[in-house]
Protein backbone atom coordinates (compact mmCIF):
# COMPACT_ATOMS: atom_id res chain seq x y z
CA UNK A 1 0.00 0.00 0.00
CA UNK A 2 1.45 3.78 -1.23
CA UNK A 3 1.16 6.27 1.12
CA UNK A 4 -1.91 8.79 0.34
CA UNK A 5 -1.05 11.68 -2.31
CA UNK A 6 -0.15 14.74 0.63
CA UNK A 7 1.38 17.80 0.13
CA UNK A 8 4.89 18.29 1.17
CA UNK A 9 4.15 20.08 4.30
CA UNK A 10 2.58 16.87 6.01
CA UNK A 11 5.52 14.53 7.51
CA UNK A 12 5.29 10.95 6.40
CA UNK A 13 4.54 9.51 9.90
CA UNK A 14 1.88 11.43 10.30
CA UNK A 15 0.61 9.44 7.53
CA UNK A 16 0.72 6.13 9.28
CA UNK A 17 -2.51 5.82 11.16
CA UNK A 18 -4.24 6.86 8.09
CA UNK A 19 -2.53 3.86 6.29
CA UNK A 20 -2.65 1.48 8.88
CA UNK A 21 -6.66 1.67 9.11
CA UNK A 22 -6.83 1.81 4.95
CA UNK A 23 -5.17 -1.72 5.32
CA UNK A 24 -7.62 -2.89 8.02
CA UNK A 25 -10.72 -2.02 5.58
CA UNK A 26 -9.17 -4.44 3.31
CA UNK A 27 -7.66 -6.68 5.03
CA UNK A 28 -9.77 -9.99 6.30
CA UNK A 29 -10.27 -10.03 9.97
CA UNK A 30 -7.52 -10.98 11.88
CA UNK A 31 -5.26 -11.47 9.09
CA UNK A 32 -3.10 -7.90 9.74
CA UNK A 33 -0.27 -9.72 11.26
CA UNK A 34 2.31 -6.93 9.99
CA UNK A 35 2.94 -3.42 8.97
CA UNK A 36 6.02 -2.68 6.94
CA UNK A 37 6.80 0.76 6.72
CA UNK A 38 10.36 2.49 6.34
CA UNK A 39 12.59 4.82 8.80
CA UNK A 40 9.86 7.91 8.02
CA UNK A 41 7.28 6.23 10.49
CA UNK A 42 9.28 5.42 13.00
CA UNK A 43 6.66 7.48 15.47
CA UNK A 44 5.56 5.89 18.69
CA UNK A 45 1.46 6.29 17.41
CA UNK A 46 2.17 4.20 14.23
CA UNK A 47 3.93 0.91 16.64
CA UNK A 48 0.79 1.97 19.05
CA UNK A 49 -1.85 1.60 16.08
CA UNK A 50 -0.78 -1.34 14.77
CA UNK A 51 -0.37 -2.93 18.02
CA UNK A 52 -3.93 -2.21 18.74
CA UNK A 53 -5.28 -4.15 15.79
CA UNK A 54 -3.18 -7.40 16.95
CA UNK A 55 -0.46 -6.39 14.39
CA UNK A 56 3.29 -5.78 15.07
CA UNK A 57 5.02 -2.56 13.24
CA UNK A 58 8.26 -3.69 11.20
CA UNK A 59 9.90 -0.23 11.24
CA UNK A 60 13.53 0.85 11.14
CA UNK A 61 14.88 3.18 14.14
CA UNK A 62 15.47 6.19 12.81
CA UNK A 63 17.87 7.60 15.19
CA UNK A 64 18.78 10.95 13.97
CA UNK A 65 16.77 12.53 16.96
CA UNK A 66 17.76 9.89 19.73
CA UNK A 67 20.81 11.47 22.14
CA UNK A 68 21.41 7.55 23.26
CA UNK A 69 19.37 4.13 23.91
CA UNK A 70 18.27 3.53 27.38
CA UNK A 71 19.93 2.25 30.11
CA UNK A 72 20.95 -1.54 29.97
CA UNK A 73 20.34 -1.76 25.94
CA UNK A 74 21.17 -1.07 22.61
CA UNK A 75 19.58 1.15 20.19
CA UNK A 76 18.25 -2.09 18.36
CA UNK A 77 16.65 -3.27 21.62
CA UNK A 78 19.28 -5.69 22.37
CA UNK A 79 20.06 -6.28 26.33
CA UNK A 80 23.49 -5.76 27.94
CA UNK A 81 24.79 -7.33 30.54
CA UNK A 82 26.30 -6.17 34.03
CA UNK A 83 29.58 -5.70 32.11
CA UNK A 84 28.08 -3.50 29.17
CA UNK A 85 28.44 -6.42 26.32
CA UNK A 86 25.78 -7.12 24.28
CA UNK A 87 23.89 -10.35 25.26
CA UNK A 88 22.65 -12.57 22.58
CA UNK A 89 19.58 -13.10 21.39
CA UNK A 90 18.12 -16.72 22.01
CA UNK A 91 14.09 -16.28 20.54
CA UNK A 92 11.12 -15.09 22.29
CA UNK A 93 8.34 -16.56 24.86
CA UNK A 94 5.07 -14.97 23.85
CA UNK A 95 5.97 -11.76 24.45
CA UNK A 96 9.04 -11.97 25.68
CA UNK A 97 12.71 -11.62 24.59
CA UNK A 98 15.00 -13.37 25.45
CA UNK A 99 18.54 -12.72 25.64
CA UNK A 100 21.34 -14.92 26.88
CA UNK A 101 25.08 -14.09 28.25
CA UNK A 102 27.63 -14.13 25.27
CA UNK A 103 30.42 -15.54 27.63
CA UNK A 104 28.37 -18.65 27.90
CA UNK A 105 28.07 -18.70 24.49
CA UNK A 106 31.56 -17.88 23.43
CA UNK A 107 30.98 -14.62 21.77
CA UNK A 108 33.20 -12.67 24.03
CA UNK A 109 35.96 -13.52 26.53
CA UNK A 110 34.76 -11.50 29.64
CA UNK A 111 37.45 -11.14 32.25
CA UNK A 112 34.51 -11.50 35.08
CA UNK A 113 33.42 -14.96 33.85
CA UNK A 114 30.13 -16.09 33.59
CA UNK A 115 29.72 -16.47 37.52
CA UNK A 116 30.12 -12.38 37.71
CA UNK A 117 26.10 -12.36 36.52
CA UNK A 118 25.03 -15.88 37.26
CA UNK A 119 26.08 -18.64 39.15
CA UNK A 120 23.95 -21.12 36.86
CA UNK A 121 25.67 -22.84 33.97
CA UNK A 122 23.19 -21.48 31.46
CA UNK A 123 24.33 -18.20 32.20
CA UNK A 124 22.31 -15.00 33.21
CA UNK A 125 19.02 -14.91 31.18
CA UNK A 126 17.34 -11.51 30.72
CA UNK A 127 13.65 -11.83 29.18
CA UNK A 128 12.31 -8.52 28.04
CA UNK A 129 8.05 -7.57 27.67
CA UNK A 130 7.89 -5.99 23.91
CA UNK A 131 5.40 -4.08 25.55
CA UNK A 132 7.38 -2.29 27.37
CA UNK A 133 8.80 -0.34 24.89
CA UNK A 134 6.46 -0.85 21.82
CA UNK A 135 8.69 1.21 19.38
CA UNK A 136 12.12 -0.08 21.20
CA UNK A 137 11.22 -3.61 21.28
CA UNK A 138 9.93 -5.97 18.19
CA UNK A 139 8.89 -9.25 17.89
CA UNK A 140 10.40 -10.74 15.71
CA UNK A 141 13.61 -9.15 17.17
CA UNK A 142 15.37 -6.21 15.45
CA UNK A 143 17.93 -7.19 13.01
CA UNK A 144 17.37 -11.18 13.03
CA UNK A 145 16.75 -12.86 9.67
CA UNK A 146 13.18 -13.03 10.53
CA UNK A 147 12.85 -9.32 10.78
CA UNK A 148 14.97 -8.38 7.76
CA UNK A 149 12.91 -11.14 5.55
CA UNK A 150 9.66 -9.27 6.72
CA UNK A 151 11.10 -6.13 5.90
CA UNK A 152 12.52 -7.26 2.90
CA UNK A 153 8.69 -7.52 1.61
CA UNK A 154 8.27 -3.96 1.71
CA UNK A 155 11.75 -3.19 -0.17
CA UNK A 156 10.04 -5.50 -2.68
CA UNK A 157 7.15 -3.73 -3.19
CA UNK A 158 9.29 -0.68 -3.63
CA UNK A 159 10.96 -2.23 -6.54
CA UNK A 160 7.99 -2.90 -7.74
CA UNK A 161 5.83 0.59 -7.98
CA UNK A 162 9.58 1.94 -8.98
CA UNK A 163 9.37 -0.68 -12.49
CA UNK A 164 5.62 0.59 -13.05
CA UNK A 165 6.33 3.97 -12.74
CA UNK A 166 10.03 3.86 -14.83
CA UNK A 167 9.83 0.91 -17.49
CA UNK A 168 5.89 0.63 -17.58
CA UNK A 169 4.65 4.63 -17.40
CA UNK A 170 2.07 4.04 -14.65
CA UNK A 171 3.56 7.39 -13.73
CA UNK A 172 2.69 8.86 -17.43
CA UNK A 173 -1.13 8.38 -17.42
CA UNK A 174 -2.90 9.32 -20.98
CA UNK A 175 -5.98 8.35 -19.56
CA UNK A 176 -8.95 9.66 -17.34
CA UNK A 177 -11.35 8.42 -14.89
CA UNK A 178 -10.43 6.40 -11.85
CA UNK A 179 -11.91 3.14 -13.27
CA UNK A 180 -9.73 3.65 -16.57
CA UNK A 181 -6.92 4.29 -14.74
CA UNK A 182 -7.63 0.81 -12.78
CA UNK A 183 -7.89 -0.79 -15.34
CA UNK A 184 -4.75 0.97 -16.90
CA UNK A 185 -2.99 0.12 -13.85
CA UNK A 186 -3.99 -3.48 -13.70
CA UNK A 187 -2.59 -4.04 -17.18
CA UNK A 188 0.54 -2.79 -16.41
CA UNK A 189 0.92 -5.14 -12.78
CA UNK A 190 0.15 -8.12 -15.24
CA UNK A 191 2.51 -7.69 -17.40
CA UNK A 192 5.06 -6.68 -14.72
CA UNK A 193 3.85 -9.90 -12.97
CA UNK A 194 3.89 -11.56 -16.19
CA UNK A 195 7.51 -10.63 -16.99
CA UNK A 196 8.80 -11.89 -13.36
CA UNK A 197 7.50 -15.34 -13.94
CA UNK A 198 9.07 -15.88 -17.24
CA UNK A 199 12.17 -14.81 -16.40
CA UNK A 200 12.22 -16.92 -13.16
CA UNK A 201 11.28 -19.99 -15.38
CA UNK A 202 14.32 -18.94 -17.65
CA UNK A 203 16.74 -18.83 -14.90
CA UNK A 204 15.14 -22.90 -13.54
CA UNK A 205 15.66 -23.84 -16.88
CA UNK A 206 19.14 -22.44 -16.98
CA UNK A 207 20.50 -23.94 -13.87
CA UNK A 208 18.95 -27.35 -14.70
CA UNK A 209 20.93 -27.37 -18.09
Amino acid sequence: MTKPDTGAHVNDGDMGLVMIEKALSTAQKDKLKYVMMDGAYDQLKNYEAAKKHGAQAIIPLNLRNEKEPPAGFTSNGTACCSMGYEMVYWGADKKYLKFRCPHVLGKIDCPQGSNWCSSSNYGLVTKVNVNQDLRRFCLPHRNTRHWELLYDKRTSVERSFARLKEHLTANDLHVRGIEKVKSYIYLNAIILLSSALVSKNANSLEKAS
